[in-house]
């Protein structure tokens, strides 16, 4: 009879000892992971950065409509403090610092926030509504908000916006003021 050991080897036999990856198969693992990344990670900033700015908004028109209230009870914003959620989650009216600042999201801090809220008074910008220890420093017949955008983290870029008593609400990629009237050249509507 013929003997088993005497025959060829066939290559077959001999790849499943040598298991693994070829350099081209795993050439064509990081290229296509490459294209994936470069995909997704552009469109997630997006998404973060359009998320944040919503959120920003939302916290503008909800302010909007407490000092509203404030100014239908009080007949003047003066004295307007915002309500917010304390850490023991209960309601308490006031800001998160220098009696003008308001940051976004809820919860957050100096720093950990992805956007500033400025409220002042909107005839003397450089005033909070708050009046300050029986001094009459406001006149509280208008009032102006600006939110600025963390200019460190994902929100580096993001838009900054501006509202106002008389109805201005504008957006710009540009730095604003709070002591500007619009958002200047490269302004638009939200």
């Amino acid at each position: 009879m013929h003997d088993i050991s005497k025959l060829p080897t066939d290559g077959l036999r001999n790849r499943g000892l040598n298991q693994g990856f070829t350099l081209i198969e795993m050439l064509i693992v990081v290229f296509i992971i490459g294209i994936l990344a470069a995909i997704a990670i552009p469109s997630y900033r997006e998404y973060i950065v359009l998320n944040a700015e919503r959120n920003t908004q939302a916290k503008m028109q909800q302010l909007q409509i407490e000092l509203e209230r404030w100014r239908a009870s009080a007949l003047t914003y003066k004295g307007f403090k915002p309500k917010k959620i304390d850490n023991t989650k209960k309601t308490v009216y006031e800001y998160d610092s220098g009696n003008t600042t308001i940051y976004v999201p809820e919860g957050s801090t100096a720093a950990n926030y992805s956007y500033k809220i400025t409220l002042v008074d909107g005839k003397i910008p450089t005033k909070s509504l708050v009046v300050t220890a029986g001094v009459d420093n406001v006149t509280g017949r208008s009032w102006k908000m600006l939110a600025e955008p963390k200019k460190s983290g994902i929100t580096e870029y993001a838009d900054y916006f501006l509202m106002t008593s008389a109805g201005v609400r504008c957006q710009s990629s540009d730095k604003v003021l709070i002591t500007a009237a619009d958002c200047g050249t490269n302004q638009g509507e939200w």
